[in-house]
């Protein structure tokens, strides 16, 4: 009876196990590591393409990043992502399709103080399809904090965001 009871035991451990994992998984933030890419292209990026009509300053702006020569993809595996200045602690980012210059925007973060030594405003990775903004989204200073986005199918997507006031002294993961 003991024998039994304790391989009853066991299982269910082992049963519960998985969905412990996945509940701490869901607890934590997002790791680049949770949004592989393993097909890494390097290739050179087209000049980005807008609406027909006259060119904004930001849309210059993009234009010069991306248009210094030899230009290469550094997000997600195939894409560019350039990330534009908009003031002292201000930044915007645009992802580009490297064949047809197609522009996917990212939001614009600003107003973060305290920071790390490698701190990144718009962090991402060329091995990753996540993307985190430490700030306040559209300069907004009640949504200070670290926003976690993921691109899939063209367009990003808001995974989720922790709020960290001005304070951004740990790096991403």
């Amino acid at each position: 009876m003991r024998y039994a009871v304790a391989i009853l035991t066991i299982a269910a451990l082992c049963a519960a196990a998985p969905v412990q994992a996945q509940a701490k998984a869901k607890d934590r933030a997002p790791r680049f590591a949770d949004y592989p890419v393993t097909n890494l292209v390097t290739m050179r990026v087209a000049k980005p393409k807008f609406p027909k009509g006259e060119i904004d300053d930001a849309q210059q702006r993009l234009l010069d990043t991306v248009g210094h020569l030899g230009t290469r993809t550094n997000f997600a595996g195939r894409y560019f992502l350039a990330v534009v200045g908009c003031g002292t602690t201000c930044v915007w980012g645009a992802i580009v399709h490297p064949k047809s210059g197609r522009v996917v925007g990212v939001p614009t973060v600003a107003s973060w103080f305290e920071t790390h030594d490698k701190f990144e405003p718009i962090d991402f990775r060329h091995n990753s399809r996540l993307i985190v903004l430490s700030g306040g989204r559209y300069e907004n200073r009640d949504d200070m904090g670290l926003h976690y986005y993921v691109f899939e199918n063209g367009k990003l997507r808001h995974l989720r965001t922790i709020k960290t006031g001005d304070n951004f002294m740990e790096p991403n993961k």
